[in-house]
């Protein structure tokens, strides 16, 4: 019995697939360089309670977010320009923390965790790609 040839659209759906499946690999390889260098600063509200007011600031820049809730987060995204500086949290305007360095570019990712029982917790991690860099 010959062999069955197998149909135009089945042979073309073995190149396209591959094909769109490097395509898409390349796409999210070219925005995690590109987005390397930036700075974020992520906050937890872990307190049990709605914040009111909850101001994130650092390296010259600042921003307020209004009613976050428990168990929510907020992020800030600093831009390049300022120096480096401390971060500093402040909730309804009394300033509850400051500490950890970061800089507006170079792939800083500062997690900051505020705790039901007053605790403030912070992590800080480096891009892998902006920490080979230097």
């Amino acid at each position: 019995m010959p062999p069955t040839s197998q149909p135009e659209w089945w042979r073309r759906r073995r190149l396209i697939w591959p094909l769109a499946a490097l395509l898409a690999l390349g796409v999210s390889l070219g925005v995690a360089l590109v987005r390397s260098g930036d700075s974020r600063i992520v906050v937890y509200n872990e307190t049990g309670t709605r914040i009111a007011e909850l101001t994130v600031a650092a390296c010259g820049q600042s921003q307020t977010f209004q009613n976050v809730g428990d168990r929510e987060s907020v992020r800030l995204r600093l831009e390049n320009r300022g120096g480096e500086s401390e971060i500093t949290i402040a909730t309804n305007a009394v300033t509850m923390w400051h500490g950890d360095y970061i800089e507006p570019r170079g792939g800083y990712r500062t997690f900051v965790r505020l705790r039901r029982d007053g605790q403030i917790e912070s992590t800080a991690t480096l891009s892998w790609w902006q920490g080979r860099q230097n």
